[in-house]
């Protein structure tokens, strides 16, 4: 990969977190701002993220050295603080990756992204022209306007034994030697789903190597939830593969 290259979410997925680097704003008695953040991880060149002002961007690059603003503080960077929170998972897999939108009701927009490795998950946000990276804190009033779940209207078991398997409005699940993945496709004719426009959603190892789950499991693992009045068909029925969705994030895309 080359400098300045565009990635999507989901060449994230499955990735191994060697290093984590930050560059900070300082300046005078005031709290170091968070300017830029990259993650070194295996089979990558280091991936950047920047806020253009809301929502985040992502693309290759290599971090840049420290420098002087003369009256305006100077640029820090550090590898691998104690202080960042994503430090406490360099070793790990990235497990899946989910969009996190924002909707007041005036604008909607792509704020960020949830990363979830195998002994927990973090945000990265750009809010404000601001890069935040959240853990488990509440953010206050902003919370109310974030979301990053997929409500499914309608899901058709197609395997109920070993894979477990679901269609779910174009969207693939399956559960397999303890891996769980999810797919999005373009329609329910199987002919297209190796197109530019199929995608790998989420994917993570539970360590099980086991062979059937339960959907809520399923769900609850993929950052998925049921509708109220949700249609839910076991392995067996006739139905065929015409589903609905409901999200009010969208379907789940690239940036």
């Amino acid at each position: 990969m080359i400098d300045d290259e565009e990635l999507f979410v989901t060449d994230l997925i499955g990735k191994q977190l060697m290093r984590v680097t930050t560059a900070w704003h300082r300046y005078a008695d005031a709290e170091p701002s968070l300017l830029h953040l990259w993650l070194h991880l295996e089979g990558l060149d280091p991936v950047l993220f920047h806020t253009p002002g809301t929502g985040l961007l992502l693309r290759v690059d290599q971090p840049h050295r420290p420098y002087a603003m003369v009256e305006h503080g100077e640029v820090s960077v550090i590898d691998d603080s104690p202080d960042v929170l994503l430090t406490q998972f360099v070793g790990q897999p990235i497990r899946s990756v989910r969009e996190i939108g924002y909707d007041d009701g005036r604008v909607n927009f792509t704020a960020g992204l949830t990363l979830q490795f195998p002994s927990g998950s973090i945000r990265l946000l750009g809010l404000d022209d601001d890069l935040v990276i959240a853990h488990d804190q509440d953010l206050g009033a902003v919370e109310a306007h974030l979301h990053e779940d997929l409500t499914l209207a309608r899901v058709v078991q197609t395997c109920g034994g070993c894979p477990s398997q679901w269609d779910v409005w174009y969207l693939y699940l399956r559960y397999r030697h303890g891996e769980g993945t999810v797919e999005q496709h373009p329609s329910e004719d199987t002919d297209t789903w190796d197109g530019e426009e199929s995608s790998l959603w989420t994917s993570w190892d539970d360590g099980t190597n086991g062979g059937s789950i339960e959907l809520a499991d399923f769900l609850a693992m993929a950052g998925l939830r049921l509708a109220p009045d949700a249609e839910v068909h076991t392995a067996g029925r006739p139905e065929g593969l015409s589903m609905r969705r409901t999200s009010s994030a969208g379907a789940p895309s690239r940036p």
